[in-house]
Parts: structure tokens; sequence; C-alpha cells
């Protein structure tokens, strides 16, 4: 009447093994997790102070000789160029500061202001990185543009400019922001 019990197949044995192998992979992830997030809690989190230098108490031995060199700022060659666009970056730094603010103003008219500002500025610099890269693309050692409403100076590193030099320059510039030729002042400075 009843038949005795089949035996399993061999096949349905090793389908049991996998969901074992699956159900112990799932249990040892989220044992790491929690492990995890434990140790995360408990380890104290990165500090640093405000102070911008730690005191030293270290005494300072005589013989050591100190000297003091006072450095002039040099406006000459190469560092007049670089000095150039460390303080037009930080006169433009200061001007965006302030107008970041105007910009989060509830003033509407202040605000339209502010926005017609900051897209003036970042035309100007847009130009003036244009004219630069471009100028030393076209050989010149050093370029600086200066672009304003009412016209636009360059300074080429050079000791003296030739005719197709400042050819090449006013064409650069002229396609670059659209003036006419009597608006650009080329200097050369060494």
């Amino acid at each position: 009447m009843f038949k005795k019990q089949a035996k399993r197949p061999v096949i349905l044995f090793f389908g049991q093994i996998s969901k074992l192998c699956w159900v112990g992979l799932v249990g040892l992830v989220v044992i790491l997790g929690a492990f995890g997030l434990y140790v995360m809690n408990t380890e104290p989190p990165a500090y640093f102070s405000v102070q911008s230098s730690l005191p030293v108490n270290a005494s300072v031995d005589p013989s050591i000789q100190f000297e003091v060199e006072t450095v002039l700022q040099d406006v000459s060659g190469e560092n007049y160029f670089v000095n150039y666009r460390l303080k037009r970056d930080q006169f433009r730094q200061e001007t965006k500061a302030m107008l970041s603010e105007l910009l989060n103003s509830t003033v509407d008219k202040s605000k339209e202001k502010a926005q017609e500002q900051w897209l003036e500025l970042s035309s100007k610099m847009h130009q003036e990185g244009e004219v630069e890269n471009l100028l030393k693309i076209k050989g010149f050692q050093d370029v600086v543009a200066d672009v304003s409403q009412d016209n636009i100076t360059v300074i080429v590193y050079a000791p003296s400019l030739t005719a197709n030099e400042v050819k090449i320059i006013q064409e650069t510039v002229v396609r670059v922001t659209k003036v006419r030729l009597d608006k650009i002042t080329i200097s050369a400075r060494k």
C-alpha cells in the first residue's frame, strides 16, 4: 500500500548546500558590517586644531646664528608678470566675495545688479585668459592682458616688439574680444 519513500537524488542534496553557502555568506557580511560600524563609532575622530602652529618649548642653541633678509618686491622682468597676476587674482577674489553676498540678497534690484557684474567679471576673466594663452602659444614668453569696458591693455615680456609681433597681438585681441584696434594698448616690458 504505502510505497517506501524514495531516496533524494544527489542533485537536490547539492542544491541544499548552495543555499547553506549563500546563507552563511550573507551572515558573514552582516557580522563584518556590524563590526565595522562598531569600530567606526568607538574610534575617536581626527582632531585638527584651529591653531596654525604649535608652541615649541625647545631652547635655542647660542651657536646658531640667525640672519634676517628683507626681500623687496621686484617689479621688473618675469616677476612683474607673476606679481601682476597675484594682485589681479586677489582683487577678483575680493570682488567675488562682495558680489556673492549681494547675490544672496533679498532685494531683487541688488541681486540683478550683482548678477550682471558677476557675468561681466566672468566674461572679462575668460577673455583675458584666452588672450594670454593664445599669445603664449604663438611664441611670446609671458603676457598679461587687462580687459576693461573702455580699452584692452596687453603687456608682453620682451625688450621690444616688431611690427609683425604687434600685428599678431592685435589680431589675437580683436578675434577674442571683438574690439576695434584703437581700443588696444600694447606694451613691451623686460
